[in-house]
């Protein structure tokens, strides 16, 4: 249960212990570098709806592990592995096209978008077992 979350697979469709595992949490993924040459820092975070996204490329693998600690520093919902998980997901930049993803004319608040977008994340009570400790970001 260790291995980082796969890609092509449906975000709701994951197992909900990898949810409390990786959501949120940016990590460095050294696969890429044979398809780019580069080292990226991927996340699971809801942005794409079959897997964890690149956020970045990096030369070297400190520079990667630089940047993923830049981006959970600076992220107010990113995460280390060992923080708690929390169900959170950034839609407000979806608000004006809300109408659009929900079908109907009417557009929703944040809360009432992320309801609808996200109704398949565990919530903060299933995340209480413990996890082992795995960190490549400290």
């Amino acid at each position: 249960m260790d291995e980082f979350p796969c890609s092509d697979t449906l975000n709701e469709q994951r197992p909900i212990e990898e949810i409390i595992r990786w959501w949120n949490v940016p990590y460095v993924d050294e696969l890429t570098y044979e398809e780019s040459g580069e080292i990226g820092v991927c996340v699971l975070d809801g942005a794409t709806w079959d897997g964890p996204r690149l956020i970045s490329e990096h030369a070297t693998f400190d520079e990667a592990v630089a940047a993923a600690n830049f981006y959970v520093n600076h992220s107010d919902i990113w995460r280390r592995f060992k923080e708690p998980y929390q169900p959170l997901a950034k839609v407000d930049h979806l608000i004006d096209m809300s109408s659009f993803i929900h079908g109907k004319l009417a557009k929703m608040d944040e809360q009432q978008l992320f309801d609808y977008m996200f109704h398949w994340l565990p919530n903060g009570e299933s995340a209480k077992q413990p996890v082992r400790e795995l960190s490549l970001v400290e």
